[in-house]
């Protein structure tokens, strides 16, 4: 009795096996895990319906729930520039420069005016 468990269980696993390898592997798209989890967080319907009316089990929702909440503050983060400064901001710059040394200039002017008249 205790020799043929051995086998036994080897051809139980060896099944399992070939059965498994006929499964296909359902890929999600993100919009959907999106709309289950939300779906399976907000409404009143058991997390064990929605899991049966779609097909998967509650340990992956569970997954998909905690990777959506490890990622929330990512979402709301404020993004930064990756890229150079802006070309419009970088020309109001060198305006600004400018207007500013014409202003310079003329102000200089202006007191050589003056006191050449005071003179």
């Amino acid at each position: 009795m205790f020799e043929a468990w051995p086998r036994r269980a080897a051809g139980l696993a060896a099944r399992r096996t070939l059965k498994m390898s006929n499964c296909k592997k359902r890929v999600w798209k993100p919009a959907d895990k999106l709309r289950i989890v939300l779906e399976s967080m907000n409404s009143d319907a058991k997390l064990a319906e929605i899991c049966r009316r779609e097909g998967l089990s509650p340990t992956l929702v569970y997954q998909w729930r905690k990777a959506l909440m490890g990622s929330a503050d990512q979402v709301f983060a404020r993004k930064t520039r990756e890229r150079g400064p802006d070309p419009k901001i970088e020309k109001m710059a060198a305006e600004n420069a400018r207007m500013k040394n014409v202003i310079a200039e003329v102000i200089a002017e202006n007191l050589e005016l003056k006191k050449t008249l005071s003179d």
